[in-house]
């Protein structure tokens, strides 16, 4: 699987080797991802669905507090630098929107979690959606870290 990333292409073993992230040692299935390290652009985006017990465990091992969930859709309005942020606001971008086929359920209530940290400090935005004994995640990282700089 290749993906474009500015002028050349990255492949999804390069470009999380470079975020220094794994997938889960767990059987996962639907995974879609896309993502470059070379700037401009660092910028990884990830879905995939396991046994719930294996994405709990997925966070935990990237230091997510599951005991502090924040939810989507919001409780009410937020605002941040003066923009007004309607609660059903989608929480990811949106071409990470339409790469994960996300369609949300305003009615339900979606978990969503923010420092999913790397060991190269690049920082997630992760939302679940429980099915069963299986649960989505979906990812987006915020920020590079020091994904692209050499240690």
């Amino acid at each position: 699987m290749v993906f474009v990333a500015g002028c050349g292409a990255e492949d999804r073993d390069d470009v999380l080797k470079g975020f220094q992230l794994e997938l889960p040692p767990c059987p996962i299935e639907n995974l879609t991802f896309s993502g470059q390290t070379s700037a401009p652009g660092i910028d990884l985006a990830m879905s995939f669905t396991a046994s719930t017990s294996c994405v709990e465990q997925y966070l935990k091992d990237h230091h997510v507090d599951l005991s502090r969930p924040l939810y989507w859709p919001a409780s009410g309005w937020d605002s941040i630098g003066g923009r007004k942020i309607p609660p059903t606001e989608p929480p990811f971008g949106p071409e990470h929107m339409k790469q994960f086929k996300l369609n949300l359920d305003a009615s339900k209530k979606y978990k969503k979690y923010i420092g999913f940290r790397t060991p190269k400090d690049a920082e997630f935005r992760v939302l679940l959606d429980p099915e069963g004994s299986k649960t989505s995640l979906y990812m987006e990282s915020r920020l590079p870290g020091r994904v692209g700089k050499s240690d």
